[in-house]
This record gives C-alpha cells, sequence and structure tokens, in this order.
C-alpha cells in the first residue's frame, strides 16, 4: 500500500470496532443516525424517500385511521343527527358512521346520508376541509415523488479480480435497469482498507485508477476497470495480503438523464466476500441476424472462473516486471 492516502472522502477514518459495508445494496450508506428526532420532524423527506410499498401503506393507512377518529367523533356526537340511517341496509352504528365520514373525507356525497343535527354539521365541516388538505398533500406527495430525478443502476453481484492486458485488474460490470438515455458518465472508485492500532481500527483510502472513467453513452454495459500497476494500491500484493487489508470497493456513479435533464447519482460498495479471483466476465450482449443488439441486464453477474488456484497472483505479476 502506498505511504500516502487519499483524505477522509466523508465516510470516518478512526473506529472502535468492524464495521460492516460501507454502502448497502440499496445504495443507502450504513449508518444508523441517531438523535435526530421522531420521523414525524422529517415525515416530508421520509414520504419522499421511502419505498412505494411504503408509502401507499402509509396513505391507506392514515386515510383509514383518519377516517375511524371521524366517526368516533360522529358516533359521540349520536348518528341520530343523520338523515337517510334508515334506508341503509345495516343497523351497525359504528359502519353507518364511517361510511358517512369516507364520503365526508373524500367530498364525495352520493346523497344517501346527510347532516341534519348542528353538531354533525360542525364536525362534516372540519372533516370535509381536512380532507381536501390531506389528499392536496397526498397529490404533492405523489408528483414529488415522480418528478424526483434517480439512477437506477444494477451492478454485477461480483468484482473480479481478472487477468488484463499483460496482468490484472479490479473489474465489475453496470447497466442500467430502465429504457431512459444516460449519457456523458463518469465513474470514481475508492479503495477503502483497515487495519488495528492501539485498539481502534484505523480505515484509509484510496482513489483507483481506471481504464475509463467516463463514457458519452450508456446504451449497454459499462465494465468499469482498474489496472492494477505501479499506480495501484493493490501492486504488489499478494491474495492473501490483500485478504489482510479487509478491502472495500465504494463506487459512485454520475450521469445526466435525458428523461429529467438532470444530473443522476448512483452508489455502491464491494466487500471482500464479493471479490472473486482469477475469473472474467462473460459476454453480456450479443448480436442477432438483422444486426440488432441485445442485452439482458440479469448477464451482467455472469462471470467464469480461470484455472489455476488463487494464490500469489497480484505478488507474482509484479515480479515480471
Amino acid at each position: 500500500m502506498a505511504d500516502t492516502h487519499l483524505q477522509d472522502p466523508g465516510l470516518g477514518e478512526k473506529y472502535d470496532g468492524k464495521t460492516t459495508r460501507i454502502i448497502n445494496p440499496d445504495g443507502t450508506f450504513n449508518v444508523v443516525r441517531e438523535g435526530v428526532g421522531s420521523k414525524i420532524n422529517n415525515l416530508y423527506h421520509f414520504l419522499l424517500n421511502v419505498s412505494w410499498t411504503q408509502f401507499v401503506l402509509v396513505l391507506i393507512g392514515g386515510y383509514i385511521v383518519a377516517n375511524g377518529l371521524f366517526a368516533v367523533l360522529y358516533l359521540i356526537a349520536g348518528i341520530d343527527g343523520l338523515a337517510g340511517v334508515n334506508d341503509l341496509d345495516t343497523t351497525n352504528d359504528f359502519l353507518i358512521a364511517i361510511f358517512f365520514s369516507f364520503q365526508t373525507f373524500t367530498t364525495l356525497g352520493y346523497g344517501g346520508l346527510s347532516p341534519i343535527a348542528t353538531d354533525i354539521n360542525i364536525i362534516a365541516g372540519f372533516q370535509a376541509m381536512f380532507g381536501f388538505m390531506s389528499f392536496s398533500i397526498a397529490t404533492g406527495l405523489l408528483y414529488g415523488r415522480f418528478s424526483k430525478p434517480s439512477a437506477r443502476i444494477k451492478y454485477s453481484k461480483n468484482i473480479l479480480l481478472a487477468p488484463y492486458e499483460n496482468g490484472f485488474a479490479l473489474m465489475f460490470r453496470i447497466v442500467n435497469r430502465r429504457d431512459n438515455l444516460l449519457m456523458d458518465m463518469s465513474a470514481k472508485v475508492l479503495l477503502a482498507t483497515s487495519r488495528k492500532v492501539n485498539g481502534m481500527y484505523i480505515r484509509s483510502y484510496d482513489q483507483l485508477n481506471l481504464a475509463i472513467n467516463k463514457i458519452d453513452f450508456f446504451p449497454l454495459n459499462w465494465t468499469i476497470v482498474h489496472p492494477i500497476d505501479e499506480g495501484s494500491p493493490l501492486y504488489g500484493k499478494s491474495a492473501s495480503e490483500v485478504i489482510k487489508l479487509n478491502p472495500q470497493v465504494v463506487v459512485l456513479i454520475k450521469g445526466f438523464d435525458d428523461s429529467f435533464s438532470q444530473e443522476v447519482h448512483s452508489r455502491y460498495s464491494y466487500t471482500l466476500k464479493e471479490i472473486i479471483f482469477n475469473a472474467k466476465f462473460k459476454p453480456a450482449y450479443k448480436v442477432f441476424e438483422d444486426g440488432s443488439t441485445h442485452i439482458n441486464i440479469n448477464d451482467i453477474d455472469a462471470y467464469t472462473k480461470l484455472e489455476g488456484k488463487v494464490g500469489d497472483i497480484l505478488k507474482k505479476e509484479s515480479q515480471k516486471v
């Protein structure tokens, strides 16, 4: 490893214990933030960033809870203050109250139920206002989620230490999960290694030189390659020495999304368990008879193990120079 390392990129250098992967597979940092208070304090950002499943469940849950609370208020006021109760095929007071609550909340009003008592009218008026505001907020959140630019980049499950030119290289592949056009792509790759000093775990960072760090267009997959030469922090290291460093490869991808006309980002990291020694990727796309090029994004994970043991392949290559 080189004597000089990259300045801490913001991921921390000293830890009092072993850490797990830096960036989770979903692109979030593996950091638990304490003391920030309830998520309600940041409810807008929370609802913008949760998964669609969670978002829909929150909307449905909020809709049911809000209407249930208003139904309780109608029960307290007495459903005798509602006209049309006798025309319903149910005599359950709570069902009648919540049916009326749903209609008032959505300002639907079929005409079957209507308020006649003063207290019911007051409650219904406030509920109609609350419902209108709730739907306005939900519409704004939906627009924010749909309009927020984001990149859906698929990373190969493994990063390979593979033969490259006259030596070896670290390489992984990425592909766009969507059919939209990404262009002006750039990649930045860091190598994070750790060592134990006086009971503390010290993490160091090195920026890895890439064979190609920018591409203009991104319709196919992109194999990002770090040649292990004299400028590499892995140069002269055996496979066993690399393992002792407990390396993690941190990836930052930037690109221009033509659909949103904005720059988008994607993050990922590879741990030691995801490094495959002495292997090469299989082709991810092929040309059909009509001349069209076809790519299956799931094929970017496919690789072939090469003959021979892992051994000290890196050190052997450096000794040839």
